[in-house]
């Protein structure tokens, strides 16, 4: 038997990917119209939002589907647009990945434009000041929210909390670059892969 056909315990096969449903491009264009609007937070706060709609309410993805979506979005930066475009993709290929960014940037670019203007403007008035300083505690809380749902929604054992562990430690004790830790990640992830395939074929 080919080593390929074999199966390893934590590695998906092309099998394993669902049909995606078939959602129409105005309603992903509308979903992600909304989200851009009414999304707030910024990076892990809105992938939780996208999430909670797309995977747990709506069911067009799998957590694990969402999960690798994310980690591939870390690898350019923005990665909420990121995530935005592969879950597009995913249901309706690169049309769909346009639409979807698409519709979840337009909100956002005309909000912070007009919001960029009365900054600007009356940027030295105290409550305003006050106002914004108030944020902060609830941004750290929408991405402590975010973090819970997207562990929550893992198969995780030992070794993947070991990972997460190492990880959190490179990211905020060592200040690694995000770019550089998924990069170690993924070269460890194909040499144990490599290592188990070895491992039954012998």
């Amino acid at each position: 038997m080919n080593d390929a056909s074999v199966p390893v315990a934590g590695v998906e096969t092309a099998a394993d990917w669902a049909v995606p449903p078939q959602v129409r491009l105005s309603e992903l264009a509308r979903v992600f119209f909304i989200i851009g609007l009414t999304g707030f937070g910024g990076g892990m706060a809105i992938v939780a939002m996208i999430q909670r709609i797309t995977v747990d309410d709506r069911r067009w993805l799998t957590d694990e589907e969402f999960a690798h979506g994310v980690a591939m979005g870390q690898f350019l930066g923005a990665f909420a647009v990121n995530t935005v475009v592969f879950v597009g993709a995913r249901l309706r290929g690169t049309l769909g990945g346009f639409v979807a960014a698409s519709a979840f940037l337009t909100p956002g670019v005309a909000a912070i434009i007009i919001l960029s203007a009365l900054y600007f403007q009356y940027r030295q008035v105290p409550a305003l000041q006050h106002a914004l300083h108030g944020l902060g505690p609830v941004v750290v809380a929408l991405l402590l929210a975010a973090s819970r749902r997207m562990a929550k929604g893992a198969a995780w054992g030992w070794h993947e909390t070991g990972i997460a562990a190492i990880a959190f430690v490179l990211l905020a004790l060592l200040s690694l670059p995000v770019l550089a830790i998924i990069a170690i990640f993924v070269f460890y992830g194909v040499i144990r892969y490599r290592f188990r395939m070895s491992r039954r074929a012998g």
